[in-house]
């Protein structure tokens, strides 16, 4: 009983910011983000998307996205969060229902270019997180003693580097490089990576899409993160960098802070 309430005072104390701003080059902004608990806090869900597609597809897509999560969250009611099968069934349902209505909208509008959306989404419950990665949007968790990246990019450019075809200095000026080789809606069934991890008192967690980690470098946003004492601090220190950095893409990102 008292592991238990020690776990749940983690959520229960802990802090959540998110903020999505257009880039310097770009006229919209094809970003989405959520932010939902419970109202006694035994969960939280966050997570970002990054939409693609001609004209304002790549919107829609990452929008539906969310709508999708918050409606499954809304369904299931209270107190389901309980174990990480119960956390995956969720995403699975969720991201699963997206992926079929975004693909379908492709098919039969018969769009040229395929809209679709990165998908990066943290479930806390207890003392830790279950992270489903889609695409090349990331997680980070910062600590006193370093930042670490949570998800793989699922990129040609990573894929190059993880088989050792290419190192990462070649891989990223290749004309592929920006390539997903993973994303919601533009394949029939989705393909979610999973990852645990543990949560512990003073851990920072930043989900990101790429106009921040394109601009801002790991070692800086590690900085940044440590400087900060609250979220929307930190949301706000972030996207200021990536613009000052040249801003070429929408920034997107939440905080959360435990």
């Amino acid at each position: 009983m008292g592991n238990s309430r020690q776990r749940n005072s983690l959520l229960e104390g802990c802090q959540v910011s998110g903020e999505t701003h257009v880039g310097l080059i770009r006229a919209s902004n094809e970003d989405s983000y959520i932010y939902v608990d419970y109202p006694w806090r035994n969960a939280v869900l966050v997570g970002v998307a990054d939409g693609m597609g001609g004209h304002e597809f790549g919107e829609v897509a990452s929008f539906l996205v969310m709508k999708y999560l918050l409606q499954e969250w809304k369904q299931r009611g209270n107190g389901w969060v309980k174990s990480k099968s119960a956390v995956i069934e969720f995403i699975e349902e969720a991201l699963s229902t997206a992926n079929q209505h975004i693909y379908h909208v492709n098919r039969e509008l018969k769009i040229r270019w395929c809209m679709g959306t990165t998908v990066t989404l943290g479930v806390f419950f207890q003392n830790k997180v279950i992270i489903a990665q889609v695409g090349d949007s990331r997680c980070y968790r910062v600590r006193r003693r370093g930042l670490k990246q949570l998800t793989v990019d699922q990129s040609w450019q990573e894929e190059m580097v993880a088989s050792g075809i290419m190192s990462r200095a070649e891989a990223a000026c290749h004309p592929l490089s920006n390539m997903l080789t993973n994303c919601a809606g533009a394949i029939r069934t989705l393909k979610v990576e999973y990852t645990e991890e543990t949560v512990s008192p003073g851990d920072r967690f930043v989900f990101c899409t790429d106009g921040l980690n394109s601009m801002v470098g790991d070692g800086q946003i590690f900085k940044l993160i440590r400087e900060t004492e609250h979220p929307e601090e930190g949301t706000d220190t972030l996207i200021k960098q990536a613009l000052r950095a040249g801003g070429t893409d929408n920034v997107t990102i939440v905080c959360l802070y435990t």
